[in-house]
C-alpha cells in the first residue's frame, strides 16, 4: 500500500497505492466541497493533484442514498484518488452530528472512497485530560468496530489519532490504532494548535505519534495548509496533509508563496509560472469581480 523511496531526517519520499492510482508523497491534499466547490476539480487534477479530500457527512446530507449509486468520484467529478472525512470536523465545530458511526462507515463503503476515515471524536485543544481521554477511548472503540466490519475491496481505512496536547493520550491512541491493524493513520485536531501558533506542541504531537508507528505506515496530518507548516510536517515524517487554505487564502486576496502568504495589494508580480500567474499581475487580479477572481 505504501512504498518508501527515499528518507531524510524523519521525512520520506514515497508512493501511496490506491484503487484510483498512485500518489507521490509528501502530498498536499486539497479539500473539495461536495456541493459548493469554487475551483473545478478538473482544474485541480490538471495542476497535478492526484488525491483530494471531501466530506462524507456533507455528501450524505445533500445526496442521501443517491450518493452510493453514483459514487464519490462522480459526485465531485474527480478521476483521481479521493479521501473522505466522516464528519469529525463538524463534531469539533458543533459538538455532534446526527448520524451513527456505523452508518457513516457503511456510507463511506457505499460511495467507494479510496481513503476512508471513521467518525471520530476530536479532542481539539484545551480539554481536560479526563475529558480528552474519554474522547480518545470513544474514537478507538469506533475505529476498531469500523475496521472489523470493513471489506477487502482495496479501500484504505485511516485510523484517527486523538489526544490533543496530552502526549500520553496521543501515544496511547497511536499504539492502539497500530495494534488494531490500520495501514494508515491520521493525526487529528491540529488546526487549533496551528491557529494559536503552538508549533512546538504540534511538533511534539507528531513526534509522539511517529515513535509508536512502524515506518511502513503513512501518516496524514489534518488541516495543515500554511506554507510554514508543511515543511515542518514533512521533516517530522508526515506523508500527506489536507487543507482548504488554497481557497480560503484566495477569498481574502492572499497569495501563497514558498514560506509565507502575501496580500495581493502588497506584491507587484507573481513568482509562480502557472497559466494564471503568467497571464495576470496582482493588480489585474485584484480588479476582477469576486467570482472571476
Amino acid at each position: 500500500m505504501f512504498e518508501i523511496i527515499k528518507s531524510d531526517l524523519a521525512g520520506r519520499i514515497g508512493i501511496l497505492h490506491s484503487n484510483h492510482g498512485k500518489i507521490e508523497t509528501p502530498a498536499y491534499v486539497p479539500v473539495i466541497h461536495p456541493v459548493k466547490q469554487l475551483i473545478p476539480t478538473k482544474k485541480i487534477k490538471e495542476v497535478g493533484f492526484d488525491l483530494v479530500i471531501t466530506n462524507a457527512y456533507i455528501t450524505m446530507k445533500n445526496f442521501g442514498q443517491d450518493a452510493t449509486k453514483r459514487g464519490i468520484h462522480d459526485i465531485i467529478n474527480f478521476d483521481g484518488a479521493v479521501m473522505t472525512d466522516s464528519g469529525g470536523y463538524q463534531v469539533l465545530e458543533y459538538g455532534d452530528v446526527d448520524v451513527a458511526p456505523a452508518d457513516m462507515a457503511e456510507f463511506e463503503k457505499g460511495i467507494m472512497t479510496d481513503f476512508a476515515i471513521p467518525l471520530d471524536k476530536p479532542t481539539g485543544y484545551g480539554l481536560s485530560k479526563k475529558k480528552a481521554k474519554s474522547y480518545v477511548n470513544q474514537t478507538l472503540e469506533v475505529s476498531k468496530e469500523t475496521l472489523e466490519n470493513s471489506i477487502n475491496n482495496g479501500q484504505i481505512w485511516i485510523g484517527p489519532i486523538q489526544g490533543g496536547e496530552h502526549q500520553e493520550l496521543v501515544k496511547n491512541s497511536t499504539k492502539n490504532l497500530v495494534k488494531q491493524g490500520f495501514s494508515m493513520l491520521a493525526l487529528g485536531s491540529p488546526v487549533e494548535f496551528m491557529e494559536s501558533y503552538e508549533y512546538a506542541l504540534l511538533a511534539s504531537m507528531i513526534i509522539t505519534a511517529k515513535k509508536e508507528m512502524p515506518d511502513a505506515i503513512p501518516l496524514h496530518l489534518f488541516g495543515a495548509g500554511h506554507p510554514l507548516t508543511i515543511p515542518l510536517a514533512v521533516a517530522l515524517g508526515c506523508d500527506t496533509f489536507d487543507s482548504a487554505s488554497y481557497v480560503l487564502y484566495a477569498k481574502h486576496d492572499r497569495y501563497i508563496e514558498e514560506d509565507k502568504t502575501s496580500r495581493l495589494a502588497d506584491i507587484r508580480y507573481f513568482s509562480c509560472t502557472c497559466e494564471v500567474c503568467t497571464k495576470f499581475n496582482p493588480k489585474e487580479i485584484l480588479s476582477l469581480e469576486s467570482e472571476e477572481k
